[in-house]
C-alpha cells in the first residue's frame, strides 16, 4: 500500500512539475489537446462526442433496444461512453462498445424508463416481478461476473450471470 501511495505521490509530483515547465500555449483549457483535457477526462469529466464517432455497436444497441428514443448527449471517457437518450435514460458502455449499465433520471418528474430490463435475462426479470410486486427496477447492470439489479425500494438485488440469486442488500 505505501509503495503505491508513493508512486502516486511521485506521479503527481511529475505532472506538477511537468505543467510549470510547459509552454504557456499547452495550458489552455478549451484546447482538447492540451494536458488539461487529458487530465479532466482522467478524472472524471467526459468529451462531448458526435453520436456519428460512437462504435456502431452503440448504436445498433440503441436501436435495437431504444427504439423511439434519440442519442441527446454522448461522452467518451477514457474507459467508456456515457449516452443520454431523449427520456434521460443513462447508458454506459466499453470503448469497443459493449454494453455495462443502463440507469434512469429523476429530473423534472420523469421516471426511470422501464428499458433496464431490455438488458436483463427473463429469469431476473420473472424473479423480481414475483417476489417485489409493483416494484420498479431504477438500475441494472452487468459486470464479468454478476448482474445488480436496483430496485425502487431501495433494494439492491445480485444474480448470477445464469440468473441465480446471489445477494439481496440495500443501497
Amino acid at each position: 500500500m505505501k509503495t503505491s501511495r508513493s508512486f502516486g505521490l511521485s506521479f503527481l509530483s511529475l505532472v506538477v512539475l511537468s505543467l510549470s515547465s510547459c509552454d504557456d500555449s499547452l495550458l489552455k483549457p478549451d484546447d482538447s489537446s492540451s494536458i488539461f483535457s487529458v487530465l479532466a477526462n482522467a478524472s472524471g469529466d467526459g468529451t462531448n462526442v458526435s453520436v456519428s464517432s460512437l462504435p456502431s455497436a452503440i448504436t445498433t444497441y440503441i436501436n435495437v433496444n431504444y427504439s423511439g428514443k434519440t442519442i441527446i448527449k454522448a461522452e467518451k471517457y477514457l474507459t467508456k461512453f456515457e449516452i443520454t437518450l431523449s427520456d434521460l435514460t443513462k447508458l454506459e458502455f466499453s470503448i469497443s462498445g459493449i454494453f455495462i449499465e443502463v440507469s434512469g433520471s429523476s429530473k423534472g418528474g420523469t421516471k426511470v424508463s422501464d428499458d433496464p430490463i431490455a438488458a436483463l435475462p427473463q429469469v431476473i426479470l420473472d424473479y423480481v416481478t414475483k417476489n417485489y410486486p409493483g416494484v420498479a427496477i431504477v438500475k441494472a447492470e452487468k459486470s464479468a461476473n454478476k448482474y445488480e439489479v436496483k430496485l425502487s425500494n431501495r433494494v439492491r438485488l445480485d444474480f448470477s450471470l445464469s440468473g441465480q440469486l446471489l445477494r439481496v442488500r440495500t443501497w
